[in-house]
C-alpha cells in the first residue's frame, strides 16, 4: 500500500479547485440535478429507439431543419465555448475573438460546399461515417483506413476538451473535487452514450442549444454591468496592456499576434468543413429541402452563444487589472467563477445545467464517430468487416468505453489550457479532412493518391508539432525536453503561431499537387456524378 501511495504522489493531478466557487444555492444544485436526470432519461429513450447501427450513428435520417441547425451549432460550441473560450479571452484578450467572430463564417462555408453533397451520399450509398464517404469517393481502403485512424485520434483529444470542461462544471455545481468530477462525469457520459447513441445526442443538443442561446444574452448583460460597460472595460484593459484590446490581441509580440489572428481566422472558418462531428450531421437530414436555412440558423446561434466567452473573459480580466477583484482562480476557471459569483441563481443554474447537457451531447457525438471508426471503418479497411449489424452495434458500444478511458487519461495528465487543447484537436481534424472531403467532393480531379498523401501529412504534421511540447510539459525527463527542442527548431514560425493552421495549409497543398500529378483519366462511378452538380 505504501508503494502504491508513493507512486500516486508522483502522478500529476488536474488543476486545483481552490479558485472555483462552489454553489451552495439549492436552485443551482436543483438545476444541475434536474438536467442530469433529463439527460439520462433522453439516453434511456434513445436506447428504446435504437434498433440498428444506422439508428445509433445517424438517427435513421429523421432530423428536421431547426433540430439539425441547432445540433450543428451546439456540437461545435459545447464545453469549449464556456470554459476554453473565456479562458482564451481572459488570457490573450482580443486574440481569441478571431476564433469566435470567424467560426460563424465556417458554418456558412460548410453548408455551401458540403451539405448537399453529404446528404446525397447518404441516399445513393450506404454511408454512416465520414470514412464511409471517403471510401465511396476514392474507392480506396487506404483512404478509408487512414480516415478512420484520423477520426479515432482526433476524438481522443477533442473528447478530452469536453471532459476537462466537465470536471470544472461538476465541481462548481456539486462541490466535489475535480478528480471526482472528471471520473464521475466520464462514467455518466459513458452510460449515456452507450444507451442512447446519436438519437439521444441530437435531442440533448437541441435542448441545450436553446438554453445556451437564452443564457448567453443574460450573461452578456451581467458581464457588461459587472465590468462597468464596454468603455470602462476597454480603459482598464488598455491601462494594463494595450495589446489586450488591439485588433490582434496579446498573444506574442504585435507582429506575432497578427500571424496568430490570421491563422485562427483560417483555421476556424475553413477548418469547420473538416470537423466530422459537424459534417456527418448532414446524413441525418430528413431530406434535401430542409438544408436551406440551416447555415444562417447555426451561424447566428453560434455568434450569440459566443457572447459568453467574449463578455465574461474581458470583464473578469478588466476587473482584475483594475484591482476590483482578486485573481484567486486560474484562467480555465474564469467561466464558472463569473457565472457563480456574478449572476443570479436562476441564470447560473440555467447556464451550468446547460453546460452539463452540452458536454454530454457533444461528447456523445465524438464517442459515436470515434467508436464507429474502430468498429466499422478500420476493420473494413483491413478487409475484416463485421457483417452482422447487431454485432457491429455492440462492438461500437464497447469502443465507446475504450475511448472514454483514453480521453480521461489525457485530461488527467495534460497541462494544456482547455482552449489550446480544443484548438489542437480542431486543427487535427481540419488538416486531415478539409482537403480530402471539401476538395474531394467539389473537384473531379481529386485522386486517391492525393487523399492518402494529404491524410498522412496532415496527421503527422500535427502529431510532430503538438505531442512533444505536451510531453515536455508533463514530465521532467531530459529526453522529452530534448525532443521538444529538436522538433521546435524545425518549426519555421514563432511558437505562438498555431501549427494546426500551418498543417492545414500544408495538407491542402499536398492534396492538390499529388492529385494533379496522379490524374490518370479514370471516370467516376455514374451514381457519383450527382455530387458535382450545382
Amino acid at each position: 500500500m505504501s508503494n502504491a501511495l508513493s507512486l500516486l504522489s508522483l502522478v500529476p493531478m488536474p488543476l486545483q479547485e481552490e479558485g472555483i466557487p462552489v454553489a451552495d444555492d439549492p436552485i443551482i444544485i436543483g438545476f444541475g440535478a434536474a438536467y442530469l436526470l433529463i439527460v439520462i432519461a433522453i439516453g434511456a429513450w434513445g436506447w428504446m429507439q435504437t434498433e440498428s447501427t444506422s439508428d445509433f450513428l445517424i438517427t435513421g435520417k429523421s432530423i428536421g431543419t431547426w433540430v439539425l441547425a441547432l445540433t450543428a451549432f451546439s456540437v461545435i460550441q459545447s464545453g469549449f465555448g464556456f470554459v476554453g473560450g473565456p479562458e482564451l479571452v481572459y488570457t490573450f484578450g482580443t486574440t481569441a475573438l478571431w476564433i469566435f467572430f470567424t467560426a460563424p463564417l465556417g458554418f456558412l462555408l460548410t453548408w455551401i460546399v458540403l451539405a448537399k453533397r453529404m446528404r446525397i451520399l447518404a441516399d445513393i450509398r450506404n454511408v454512416l461515417t465520414l470514412p464511409d464517404a471517403m471510401y465511396v469517393r476514392y474507392e480506396s481502403e487506404w483512404v478509408r483506413g487512414l480516415g478512420g485512424v484520423a477520426v479515432a485520434l482526433g476524438v481522443v483529444a477533442y473528447l478530452a476538451v469536453n471532459l476537462a470542461a466537465l470536471q470544472f462544471v461538476m465541481r462548481a455545481i456539486f462541490g466535489i473535487p475535480l478528480i471526482w468530477g472528471l471520473l464521475g462525469g466520464a462514467l455518466i457520459l459513458l452510460l449515456y452514450s452507450m444507451l442512447g447513441g446519436m438519437i439521444a445526442g441530437v435531442w440533448t443538443d437541441f435542448l441545450q442549444a436553446i438554453t445556451m442561446i437564452v443564457g448567453a444574452g443574460f450573461v452578456f448583460a451581467y458581464a457588461m454591468s459587472f465590468g462597468g460597460g464596454m468603455g470602462t472595460i476597454s480603459q482598464n484593459l488598455a491601462s494594463a496592456d494595450p495589446n489586450l484590446i488591439s485588433p490582434f490581441g496579446a498573444l506574442g509580440t504585435p507582429a506575432v499576434a497578427v500571424l496568430v489572428g490570421i491563422s485562427w481566422w483560417m483555421l476556424f472558418s475553413i477548418g469547420a468543413a473538416g470537423q466530422p462531428h459537424l459534417i456527418t450531421k448532414f446524413y441525418m437530414s430528413r431530406d434535401m429541402t430542409i438544408l436551406k436555412w440551416g447555415a444562417p440558423i447555426a451561424a447566428i446561434s453560434y455568434a450569440i452563444s459566443s457572447l459568453i466567452a467574449f463578455s465574461a473573459g474581458l470583464s473578469m480580466r478588466a476587473m482584475v487589472e483594475a484591482g476590483e477583484i482578486s485573481e484567486t482562480f486560474s484562467a480555465s476557471e474564469v467561466g464558472p467563477v463569473f457565472v457563480l459569483d456574478h449572476t443570479g441563481s436562476v441564470i447560473a443554474g440555467l447556464i451550468l445545467a446547460a453546460l452539463l447537457a452540452a458536454i454530454m451531447s457533444t461528447s456523445d457525438s465524438f464517442l459515436n464517430i470515434g467508436a464507429a471508426a474502430i468498429s466499422r471503418d478500420i476493420p473494413r479497411a483491413l478487409g475484416r468487416p463485421i457483417t452482422d449489424d447487431k454485432t457491429e452495434l455492440r462492438v461500437t458500444q464497447a469502443a465507446l468505453a475504450m475511448l472514454t478511458v483514453l480521453s480521461t487519461i489525457v485530461v488527467f495528465y495534460s497541462q494544456a489550457l482547455v482552449g489550446i487543447l480544443g484548438a489542437i484537436s480542431w486543427g487535427f481534424f481540419a488538416a486531415a479532412f478539409v482537403p480530402v472531403v471539401v476538395l474531394g467532393l467539389n473537384w473531379k480531379g481529386a485522386t486517391k493518391q492525393g487523399a492518402i498523401a494529404s491524410l498522412a501529412v496532415g496527421m503527422v504534421f500535427n502529431i510532430v508539432y503538438n505531442v512533444p511540447p505536451e510531453l515536455a510539459a508533463v514530465t521532467d525527463a531530459g529526453w522529452a525536453a530534448s525532443l521538444n527542442e529538436a522538433v521546435m527548431a524545425t518549426y519555421p514560425y514563432p511558437a505562438e503561431v498555431p501549427a494546426e493552421a500551418i498543417g492545414l495549409l500544408v495538407a491542402i497543398i499536398v492534396f492538390i499537387f499529388v492529385s494533379i500529378a496522379t490524374q490518370d483519366g479514370e471516370e467516376l462511378p455514374s451514381d457519383l456524378h450527382a455530387l458535382f452538380e450545382r
